[in-house]
């Protein structure tokens, strides 16, 4: 689980501010998808990856793509992945 991330929020909110916050640092950029629009699931990740979920869960091994967790639901960022694919 090298590649994922726990966060822990007192409330709703404050995880928003901090996953927002996390992406601005990450893409550079004020002007962009909020969380909720970004955050994919695993099906949708392999879908726009074009593999299958074991194929998914080896990339992720290896550090290619990076999976986040929220209590016991696991996502994605649709634009990291795009940029994953992009380099």
């Amino acid at each position: 689980m090298e590649n994922s991330r726990v966060l822990i929020a007192t409330d709703e909110k404050t995880l928003k501010d901090v996953l927002n916050e996390m992406f601005e640092k990450k893409t550079g950029s004020e002007k962009h998808l909020s969380i909720e629009e970004d955050k994919i699931s695993k099906a949708q990740a392999c879908k726009l990856i074009g593999c299958t979920p074991p194929t998914l869960d080896k990339l992720i091994k290896q550090g290619k793509f990076k999976q986040y967790s929220l209590a016991s639901r696991r996502y994605f960022l649709r634009s990291e992945i795009i940029e994953a694919l992009r380099k």
